[in-house]
């Protein structure tokens, strides 16, 4: 009879390991097919990869993935293998399994958004969702909208979700013994000595972080295949803190090389043309470089599609540079634009712990020497935080879609179309106050890419799954109808125009699937008048915007700014961007990657698709370490700038 009751008692632990494992193993199998799902959604940005890379990204993905299974299940694992009786009692093994299914189901369902919506942002959420309200503003519309047109995406989130939800109850534990034997405490500490590593994500010396799917993964482009996406939230969710960056010493003559406090100063041969117009900023959604015919015109397919017929007649007759965003998403550009800081790292700055910083941002400047400053945005009032951003940046009068007056607009989209909501900004600024400073920023070209219905068919359309292409035309065909009112009023010719994008969107060629063509992005100035017109080879950045436009006009205040004059010949002139815990600079010759200790990435302009990094070739040895104390001496003066609140300068 007790060797019966020892054997039975074994298939009883035999049975419960394996069940044990095996829903496990099943939540594994759930987040891998939410990967391939990502695939899926995204394979437009993977088309280049061979197979190989592609199975070797999904096998190296198991890591990620198991890490935040371990993350998020460690209690109740601990709880299932603990070797004490209650682990088999009733109510804390329906605790235990609510914990399981409520968890998993946030993490999974965190990855199956971030199938659709990383074709967006390029990169995969996170922390930063904790800071963001902007889902809560917006009309129910859009989320059916949304819905509608990804029904895919949603029914296989629900698949998933049922599979998550059947695996308690189909591999509910059975045979569960009330004895407890000594080698129960064995199998315990093998049970947290296997916690422990799936949690650090391996033998590493170093607990896996998201920066680490750039190490991993087969290729750069595939970081973000390789990464998961509640792994990359976890580990970000403090990331409104800024960490201290510390380089050099006190009077180290390589901080030298960059500093972001900037002195009065009249840098344009011919500024004294432009001293005291109005200033008109024009912020672009979604325009990327590849949708503007005239620019980088070598990588385009479809070349002779003309998306944005205005602004590339507007662009021969401005000054143009070849311009880079600084950031990914629409609250990092505005913030760039008037504050002068661009986003380095994972939340928003408005966001952010620092965004009660003391500054002096471009329209309070604006405003010392005399200018009336209006922000105007056709949607919701505090959509992406913009409302708040206006305040910060202390500009006097916001115009949205509650204000909007013109003729009826269908607002089933983000909000009043651009066409109409142009008209309506035109005669707002005719009747203001001048000098002014108006910032528009533009809408239609948004998800869910809605335009007036009686225009369909008047604009081309391009090549990929979004009808981003066709709303680039139509934002385009506004701002020729915008152009044709304002020139017919008085303060036109009197006012410099900035027309700039946010970030980039829906890329198609390969060259923009990538970190360099991935922020390239039209920035150029417009003077009616005709004295301001060429094409700069030389990097801008939408940071120096501010500093740019400080020096046209000829303001006396000196100011802060990460950015610095185009104008000013001396200024060094770069890009730079933070993505997934590794900064880049973009220069005239090179692409310099930055992990925080060291570069570990340089690439050469002409190497468009970067696939020769050249940061262990001794001939480049002098640009590395050039680059990296540039970037070091950056980010140093831009830690110790924003943790110590420290971004006044006295006139």
């Amino acid at each position: 009879m007790e060797r019966e009751r020892q054997r039975k008692q074994k298939r009883q632990e035999q049975n419960y390991w394996k069940t044990l494992f095996l829903k496990f193993g099943l939540l594994l199998a759930i987040f891998s097919v939410a990967r391939l799902l990502f695939f899926f959604c995204n394979c437009k940005f993977f088309q280049d990869e061979s197979l190989r890379n592609i199975m070797l990204a999904f096998a190296v993905g198991l890591r990620f993935d198991l890490a935040i299974i371990a993350i998020l299940n460690a209690p109740i694992w601990i709880f299932w293998t603990l070797p004490l009786r209650f682990r088999s009692w009733k109510i804390p093994n329906i605790l235990a399994e609510t914990w399981f299914v409520a968890f998993n189901f946030l993490a999974l369902i965190a990855n199956v958004i971030d199938a659709k919506y990383f074709s967006f942002t390029f990169r995969r959420m996170g922390g930063e969702i904790f800071s963001q309200g902007v889902m809560l503003t917006e009309d129910f519309y859009i989320y059916l909208n949304v819905l509608a047109r990804y029904w895919y995406v949603a029914v296989v989130g629900m698949l998933l979700t049922c599979a998550l939800c059947m695996c308690p109850r189909r591999l509910s534990f059975i045979g569960k013994s009330d004895r407890i034997e000594v080698r129960d405490f064995g199998y315990f500490f093998a049970a947290v000595v296997l916690l422990i590593i799936c949690v650090r994500g391996g033998f590493q010396r170093k607990p896996l972080k998201p920066v680490d799917s750039n190490i991993y993964a087969p290729t750069l482009q595939m970081a973000s295949l390789v990464n998961n996406t509640a792994f990359n939230i976890f580990h970000t969710r403090k990331n409104a803190s800024l960490p201290q960056m510390k380089y050099f010493g006190v009077g180290d003559t390589r901080l030298a090389k960059f500093s972001p406090r900037h002195g009065s100063g009249n840098f344009c041969d011919s500024c004294e043309d432009f001293r005291g117009k109005n200033v008109f900023i024009i912020i672009l959604e979604s325009f990327s470089a590849e949708h503007v015919g005239a620019l980088d015109r070598q990588f385009k397919d479809n070349r002779d599609i003309p998306f944005t017929p205005f602004l590339d007649s507007l662009l021969k007759k401005s000054y143009a540079f070849d311009g880079f965003a600084n950031g990914v998403v629409s609250i990092d550009a505005l913030t760039s634009i008037t504050l002068g800081i661009p986003c380095l790292f994972g939340s928003p700055y408005i966001t952010s712990a620092y965004a009660e910083n003391a500054m002096v941002p471009l329209p309070a400047i604006l405003r010392k020497d005399g200018y009336k400053t209006m922000f105007f945005y056709g949607g919701k009032s505090n959509s992406c935080h913009f409302n708040s951003l206006r305040v910060k940046a202390q500009i006097e009068e916001y115009y949205c879609e509650y204000d909007y007056d013109g003729p009826e607009s269908d607002t089933k989209g983000w909000g009043v179309y651009d066409e109409k909501f142009f008209q309506f900004v035109a005669r707002k600024v005719n009747a203001s106050e001048k000098p002014f400073l108006a910032i528009l920023f533009t809408l239609s070209s948004h998800h869910p890419y809605l335009y007036p219905q009686e225009l369909h068919g008047k604009f081309p359309k391009g090549s990929g799954s979004e009808p981003l292409e066709e709303l680039i035309a139509y934002t385009d065909y506004s701002l020729r109808k915008f152009f044709e009112t304002a020139e017919k009023m008085d303060w036109y010719k009197n006012t410099i125009f900035v027309l700039v994008a946010d970030h980039i969107a829906g890329p198609q060629q390969r060259y923009y699937k990538n970190t360099l063509g991935g922020y390239s992005i039209p920035l150029m100035f417009f003077d009616p008048n005709g004295k301001l017109v060429g094409k700069s080879e030389e990097v801008a950045q939408q940071i120096d915007i501010m500093p740019s436009l400080l020096d046209l006009v000829g303001s006396k205040h000196n100011y802060f700014s990460f950015g610095s004059s185009l104008f000013n010949g001396d200024a060094p002139r770069f890009s730079i961007s933070y993505n997934n815990g590794i900064y880049q600079i973009i220069t005239k010759k090179f692409v310099c990657r930055f992990n925080g200790e060291r570069v570990s990435e340089l690439y050469e302009r002409e190497d468009f698709f970067l696939e020769k990094n050249l940061v262990s070739d001794p001939v480049y040895a002098s640009q590395v370490e050039d680059l990296g104390n540039f970037m070091k001496a950056f980010l140093q003066q831009y830690s110790e700038s924003i943790r110590s609140n420290d971004m006044l300068t006295a006139d």
